[in-house]
């Protein structure tokens, strides 16, 4: 490794992260990060291994003053132009990292590198203006993205073409997201959503009768979010730093980036298949947005998500 970038939204007490960033710059790597100052509850922390890091050598991109930046990503240079890229759905932190359940990317992807590589210059040059053709960037028309897709699933389904969409995360308050999702259900697009906190969006009424919301709360909290769009057949599936809200589509720099490997793609296809089957530890949303729990006969099968998906990891990997 010749050259490190990354980025750091909250910083773990005593973090392992922040010392393997000191140790690479001490065996003369070039290491540069991004530090957000602005992360709630953590600005103290975050100051503290900030000067640590930089009286330690490494290149500190200073805080910008009107915007979060909540994107979780690093890019590595190990030279003679092999780059590679790790993009994530959690914090970069260990303690939060055996607790919470997250999705992490690695890729060499040369389009996607070059993309993210845009976004750090973005930090030290916020008048840069760029057009993301992969990625999906916060402040950089994440929204109308995402407004397209919906569209999308939309037309295929006028057009008598299979259509779905399942979207994972943590929140979803976003006025104009929500509307388009009525809007896709009207049509006949089936939507599956499993949010963990605040929804804004009424299900089972005759607007959103094909919308299904589950919340799951189990042994690791769900921290990740994950969009996937049939698109005829194609599902075109993203994992994403930002939850689908007013402040991470406006107000922040977030990071949504492309799964273009087809086995992956099919691996998360199937660990959301199994979240949605759960009968153990979800609960499904009504009109009023209750949490209602799921009933099962006597002779259905339990289902426990977490633990049947770690099961389902095990036996790919093995």
């Amino acid at each position: 490794m010749n050259i490190l970038k990354t980025t750091q939204y909250r910083v773990a007490k005593n973090s392992a992260v922040v010392s393997a960033l000191i140790s690479a710059a001490k065996n003369g790597k070039k290491v540069a990060v991004f530090v957000e100052i602005k992360a709630r509850f953590d600005e103290k922390n975050n100051l503290f291994f900030l000067e640590k890091m930089k009286k330690a050598g490494i290149k500190i991109i200073p805080s910008l003053p009107f915007i979060k930046v909540h994107s979780k990503m690093a890019i590595i240079n190990r030279g003679r132009k092999e780059k590679y890229a790790f993009i994530s759905t959690g914090n970069f932190n260990e303690k939060t990292a055996k607790l919470y359940v997250d999705d992490g990317f690695f890729t060499k992807n040369k389009k996607i590198i070059f993309e993210l590589e845009k976004v750090f210059e973005f930090f030290e040059n916020p008048k840069l203006n760029f057009k993301f053709k992969h990625i999906f960037v916060g402040k950089f028309q994440m929204r109308e993205k995402i407004l397209k897709k919906i569209s999308n699933e939309i037309t295929n389904v006028k057009n008598k073409k299979d259509s779905f969409i399942i979207l994972k995360m943590n929140g979803l308050e976003d006025e104009k997201i929500i509307k388009k999702l009525y809007q896709a259900s009207q049509k006949g697009v089936k939507i599956d959503l499993l949010v963990r906190g605040i929804c804004c969006l009424i299900p089972n009424e005759e607007f959103s009768k094909n919308i299904r919301i589950i919340r799951i709360v189990d042994r690791y909290l769900e921290h990740s979010r994950i969009f996937i769009f049939h698109n005829d057949g194609k599902n075109d599936t993203y994992i994403s730093s930002a939850d689908l809200m007013k402040r991470n589509l406006s107000k922040r720099i977030e990071i949504i980036v492309p799964i273009y490997n087809e086995k992956l793609k099919n691996e998360i296809l199937q660990i959301l298949k199994i979240q949605l089957s759960d009968n153990t530890k979800a609960r499904i949303l009504d009109e009023n947005l209750n949490n209602c729990k799921i009933k099962i006969n006597k002779n259905e099968k339990k289902i426990q998500s977490q633990m049947k998906i770690y099961n389902f990891l095990q036996e790919i990997n093995i």
